[in-house]
């Protein structure tokens, strides 16, 4: 019983120091966020065949890589961007940004983020092309 009673103070010292380094982590890591989110801004632009999805200052548009589709059951829109900017800021921004527009988070991959809105669907998909970012958005709608 006494090996017990000597063992907790340094049972509860560990956990406390435990606890506050891992909760020094998270702050970190939440301040690099929003710092990067602040560095990152939206440009008065939307992307191609959206009303409300910003395109971030420093994307420029693919030319041959854009389609729409509109029909009576919905639409699809596709639209590719270049940019210089590192693929975790950019996802960092429309992680923050988008889910203040009403859009959900379904989905959040290494090369790929989810998000749905009522009856849409966004899928942004990164990929590295030589030395830029490539950012490929799919919205998908359904009117029925």
């Amino acid at each position: 019983m006494k090996k017990i009673l000597i063992l907790v103070p340094f049972f509860l010292l560990f956990s406390c120091t435990y606890l506050d380094h891992f909760d020094k982590e998270i702050q970190k890591f939440v301040h690099h966020d929003e710092v990067v989110a602040e560095e990152l801004k939206a440009s008065e632009e939307f992307v191609q065949g959206s009303e409300d999805i910003p395109l971030l200052v420093g994307m420029e548009k693919i030319s041959d890589e854009a389609l729409g589709f509109d029909s009576a059951s919905g639409s699809i829109i596709t639209s590719s961007y270049s940019t210089n900017l590192e693929r975790e800021k950019i996802k960092i921004f429309y992680l923050k940004t988008l889910p203040e527009m009403g859009w959900n988070i379904t989905g959040n991959a290494k090369d790929s983020i989810e998000f749905k809105r009522e009856k849409e669907n966004l899928e942004i998909e990164f990929a590295k092309e030589e030395k830029l970012q490539v950012v490929r958005f799919f919205v998908s709608s359904l009117t029925k």
